[in-house]
């Protein structure tokens, strides 16, 4: 990954919760209070507008920029929890391009840091049960000598 394909990732993130924003409030709205599609909205627009113009080093700088940014403008857990989440990832990203190996491991601190701010486990129906796999199927492919587009 480079410093470039780390913002096309986050922007077509955003894109695709501006597309899905009305099925993630409804989907809260069953257990919650149908809030998460127009928080999650606000924060990955506004990711997406700190990324335009923005010049990091690092791969690291675009992830620590985006998790701060969801920090600061979701409201509730998710923003902390997935803010947490791309901030950890992106300490460990000191260079303008991350191998697969380097971008697993920089995302299993993530996840760990997700886990120890939530105190969840896979199994306890939170976002661990997706991201949990998600980083070991790329530490997977990775340690198999897969590149970045297999990995993922």
């Amino acid at each position: 990954m480079d410093i470039d394909l780390a913002c096309a990732w986050l922007r077509a993130a955003a894109t695709a919760v501006e597309v899905n924003r009305d099925h993630l409030t409804r989907l809260d709205s069953a257990i919650g209070d149908a809030d998460h599609g127009t928080n999650m909205h606000r924060g990955f627009t506004a990711v997406r507008h700190v990324l335009d113009g923005y010049r990091p080093a690092t791969v690291g700088d675009v992830l620590v920029k985006a998790g701060n940014t969801l920090i600061s403008r979701v409201g509730g857990a998710a923003g902390p929890l997935y803010g947490t989440a791309l901030r950890t990832a992106g300490r460990d990203l000191t260079g303008a391009r991350a191998a697969p190996a380097e971008l697993a491991a920089a995302l299993d601190a993530g996840l760990a840091a997700v886990r120890r701010l939530g105190s969840a486990q896979v199994g306890d129906k939170t976002m661990v049960d997706a991201f949990a796999p998600a980083v070991d199927a790329l530490r997977a492919s990775a340690e198999a000598g897969g590149d970045l587009a297999s990995a993922a």
